[in-house]
């Protein structure tokens, strides 16, 4: 919710759009600002202005700023045998040495 600046009325936006930055923030994340067109219905001015801000980073976390409310989430990594290293391969001995005796 915005306030006109006119009289003070709370007023949602009419449209929407987004803007992309096209370089990323000193801590590699993407900035996407939320713009709106607003009209207010006490006194019919109108007026464009910033809806909310999401910061996209590169491992899943998202920042979501809007109005005086900041939101952080991370999202949540499987372990999986990508992420631990590489894949793991079990060796039985007893093969090893029966292939040599061969």
């Amino acid at each position: 919710m915005a306030k006109c600046p006119s009289c003070g009325t709370e007023v949602q936006p009419e449209r929407t759009w987004q803007l992309v930055a096209p370089l990323p923030d000193a801590e590699g994340r993407i900035t996407i600002t939320v713009m709106g067109s607003f009209r207010c219905p006490k006194c019919g001015y109108s007026w464009r202005g910033k809806v909310s801000t999401l910061k996209v980073g590169p491992e899943g976390e998202v920042e979501v700023v809007g109005g005086k409310a900041r939101r952080r989430r991370r999202k949540r990594r499987e372990k999986t045998e990508e992420s631990s290293g590489g894949t793991v391969i079990e060796v039985d001995l007893s093969d090893i040495y029966e292939e040599e005796r061969i």
